[in-house]
């Protein structure tokens, strides 16, 4: 299997203060004067994990990691996925890579996927790198703002495109080493957590138009290839409409209708209404009631909430079964395989 090194290119994680399971990386270097390459490297399980193993086949039972308040349950076995796997400084490490090259302006001009070995430079935590884009100094300064840039321009072009923003305060326990909670603390989403999320979401996007993109040759029956898409369905016209009524109560306007983009809009703008209201937490939560759940599908119809025709999870084989998957199928492809389902065909 041939890799690209990428040990040499700066590249760092960015992670919760507690966080064990380092499955992404971002790295970035200069190419020239008005063109960076941004990278979105990705723990390489699937070389490790191989398929219909032992350990895959109790991966595929438990299907993701399951986080609870005092404790982690793992998917995987924790000397995989918080040592061997797991992205650490100043190791080698096996990597699934999405390395893109953007211009100043922030637009994407090409991209190429890769099995990489890279080697993170620096484990960062959210505060840490929250700190840097406010103007402190810090290791790598200039780079971390580079991409925050470049975060900011992906993230208000998803907003333009009708991606809704739930941008939520979430309650976090503190809890002590019998497993005692000893303090509660509200936990909202900083500029360094939306770069990591912007570039995350970049990745996992770019992989699915890659495969759900593809057309057939012209004048041959060629079949879709098979692909684990993210899927995520218009919301419930019943339950906006009851949204509606009831945020007029509460002098709001929500306009209901069967334009996707305009109800997003909406959204967005009932969501930046309420923002530091005292209704704003009853708001929120009705309001995201009122959005369909998204799900794992190989038919896809899109996601809405993020207002992409193709989505798909890339970016946590550590702790998600399906992405696990992605990587093995796009692997597959990438080889020249073909899918299980055009296998009966051929």
């Amino acid at each position: 299997e041939i890799r690209e090194d990428m040990r040499d290119v700066l590249t760092f994680t960015i992670d919760p203060r507690d966080a064990k399971d380092f499955d992404d990386a971002l790295s970035i270097r200069q190419l020239k004067e008005n063109l960076w390459e941004g990278g979105v490297h990705i723990a390489d399980v699937r070389y490790y994990v191989t398929e219909g193993s032992i350990i895959d086949k109790e991966a595929l039972k438990r299907a993701t990691s399951i986080y609870l308040v005092d404790r982690t349950i793992p998917m995987l076995p924790e000397r995989l996925c918080n040592l061997i796997c797991a992205l650490r400084p100043d190791e080698d490490k096996l990597t699934y890579s999405v390395i893109f090259k953007i211009n100043q302006k922030g637009e994407v001009k090409d991209w190429h996927l890769a099995h990489t070995v890279t080697r993170s430079n620096r484990r960062y935590c959210y505060e840490e790198v929250q700190e840097i884009l406010e103007g402190k100094d810090g290791d790598y300064a200039d780079e971390l703002r580079q991409l925050d840039k470049f975060a900011k321009v992906l993230r208000a072009k998803r907003f333009e495109a009708g991606s809704v923003d739930f941008d939520r305060t979430e309650v976090r326990f503190e809890i002590d080493e019998t497993g005692k909670p000893i303090s509660v603390y509200f936990k909202r989403s900083e500029d360094a957590n939306k770069l990591i999320e912007e570039f995350m979401l970049l990745a996992n996007r770019t992989v699915a138009e890659s495969i759900g993109k593809q057309k057939m040759e012209k004048g041959k029956k060629a079949n879709e290839k098979t692909f684990v898409y993210r899927i995520h369905e218009s919301p419930d016209p019943e339950k906006l409409a009851n949204l509606s009524n009831f945020v007029m109560k509460f002098d709001y306007k929500f306009k209901v209708g069967h334009d996707t983009k305009g109800v997003s809009s909406s959204i967005n703008h009932l969501m930046a209404d309420v923002r530091g209201k005292k209704e704003q937490n009853v708001i929120e939560l009705l309001t995201l009631r009122a959005m369909m759940k998204a799900r794992y599908s190989t038919h896809n119809i899109g996601h809405y909430g993020l207002a992409f025709p193709f989505y798909t999870h890339f970016t946590s084989p550590i702790r998600r079964y399906p992405d696990l998957m992605v990587h093995r199928l796009l692997t597959r492809y990438t080889m020249g395989g073909i899918s299980r389902s055009e296998e009966r065909f051929s």
